[in-house]
């Protein structure tokens, strides 16, 4: 693995890993869930390195090894993790790498944050993993009265009270910046999701007419189905194919929003996930 950093604008860097296999001729740029660390990914980056796939991953500005500072001074939003930290990766990956094919893994925001990267049209392949919208009347029963709990009430008063959102204390998500904990709460509130906050020349969905695998599982809390759904519909020139996995189906208790990354399934999913990232 090859530490490395980019740098995103002149005050602000993004760390990033670089798992190298040199008879490669595809590299994964693996877009991480909000709060999660890059390094969570490391054991599937380094399945796909031994079956002749190069890696780069990173943690979105404020977050991780791209926090720098004080979290309560980090003025990073959602749309920065798209536009700028997402993309620089991106177009740094085109530049180093032509004559690579380049494939996008976004789990769950980080699917999301695709559509608002201008280089994403120029993959050759997009993997979404439980990307969705994350709006409160995707769930259901008392589900649905928790989410809607999460953004009206405890994200903004944690958020305002501390400066920042300290999931870290509560959860296992990293602490996430002012701006991107706000700015994720008001889509979360929107039935159109993030989309009524961008002018249309700031979207790249539409752009984007590579194939696309949308995964989704049974059991995922964070990502319901129709949430899924609901966002892959948004990348409508793309060539879609969509993936509903069922724990059953793997002789496991569950798999939810993360496990699917863990070395449990290195002998089913990830099979399947190097499966996608070759065809």
């Amino acid at each position: 693995m090859q530490l490395f950093q980019i740098n995103v604008n002149e005050q602000q860097s993004v760390k990033c890993s670089l798992y190298s296999n040199i008879t490669s001729g595809k590299i994964v740029i693996i877009a991480s869930a909000a709060g999660v660390l890059q390094s969570f990914y490391q054991k599937l980056a380094q399945f796909f390195q031994s079956n002749g796939i190069s890696i780069i991953t990173f943690d979105y500005s404020g977050v991780g090894e791209s926090l720098h500072g004080n979290i309560k001074k980090e003025n990073s939003s959602l749309k920065n993790w798209g536009n700028r930290d997402l993309e620089s990766v991106i177009k740094y990956t085109i530049e180093t790498y032509p004559r690579h094919k380049i494939i996008l893994l976004g789990h769950s925001i980080g699917g999301q944050l695709i559509g608002l990267a201008p280089s994403s049209y120029m993959a050759d392949k997009i993997i979404l993993v439980a990307a969705q919208s994350g709006y409160w009347k995707f769930w259901n029963g008392v589900t649905k009265i928790r989410m809607w709990a999460n953004w009206y009430l405890l994200v903004p008063i944690l958020t305002k009270g501390f400066g920042y959102l300290p999931s870290k204390k509560f959860s296992r998500m990293e602490s996430l910046p002012k701006n991107v904990a706000e700015e994720w709460a008001k889509w979360c509130r929107s039935s159109d999701y993030l989309f009524p906050y961008f002018s249309e020349d700031k979207l790249y969905f539409d752009q984007i007419k590579c194939s696309i695998t949308a995964i989704s599982t049974d059991d995922d809390f964070f990502a319901p189905k129709k949430s899924v759904d609901w966002l892959t519909a948004k990348f409508k020139n793309a060539t879609i194919k969509s993936l509903h996995f069922f724990p059953e189906d793997f002789k496991a208790l569950r798999i939810g929003h993360f496990s699917l990354f863990t070395e449990k399934f290195k002998d089913s999913i990830w099979n399947i996930l190097l499966k996608e990232v070759n065809s």
